[in-house]
């Protein structure tokens, strides 16, 4: 049984580890400001979904403000992170410090993306089992659902954006070993990243 696309986002809200909701059913012309940042426990919760070490520090600002059109609501910002990853090859960990500008748009019209690409994919003959979901080049419209918006969220997706799939501490190279070939499947981590700048 599927489950819409309201009914999924609304599960995904409940567990939500970074919960920041932003009325937006009455957003000024110029937009309404913000200014969040993750506590101790969100940012345990976070590095544990992601599977790195540590997540100490997620903040961000930026705006929320409806587009001219009025239908669709526009969220950018910037987001800055210190996290700790693991050396794919020594595994010792790597601080990293992320800084970005990042955008977003959301719409009570939009589709599901990949509700629709799953469905279209269930219709056609996929050879190996695998489907590939094509989204435009453009800013896609995220669905928007009720009058408020989970900033702490999209930007916790953001984080998870920009981390990198692969760290490696500066010189650490792979040596000749009798141990198995590392496994070079692209991570999750990898596919949400290519697939979100792929959107542009």
């Amino acid at each position: 049984m599927h489950r819409t696309s309201e009914e999924r986002h609304k599960q995904h809200h409940q567990t939500s580890e970074f919960c920041r909701r932003i009325p937006v059913h009455d957003l000024p012309s110029a937009g309404r400001t913000f200014e969040i940042e993750a506590n101790v426990e969100e940012r345990r919760a976070l590095s544990r979904r992601y599977g790195i070490e540590a997540v100490n520090r997620l903040q961000a600002y930026g705006t929320l403000k409806p587009e001219a059109d009025g239908r669709c609501v526009r969220l950018e910002g910037r987001l800055s992170a210190d996290v700790v990853q693991t050396c794919v090859v020594t595994l010792d960990p790597i601080e990293a410090l992320i800084e970005v500008w990042f955008a977003r748009l959301y719409s009570a019209d939009a589709t599901d993306v990949w509700q629709d690409g799953l469905a279209d994919a269930a219709q056609a003959d996929i050879g190996d089992g695998e489907a590939f979901i094509e989204a435009s080049s453009e800013l896609y419209a995220e669905p928007l659902t009720g009058d408020s918006l989970d900033v702490g969220d999209a930007l916790a997706e953001q984080l998870a954006i920009e981390l990198d799939p692969y760290p490696r501490k500066p010189g650490a190279v792979f040596t000749g070993c009798d141990c198995e070939v590392p496994d070079t499947t692209p991570s999750p981590l990898e596919h949400l990243a290519n697939w979100r700048k792929g959107r542009g």
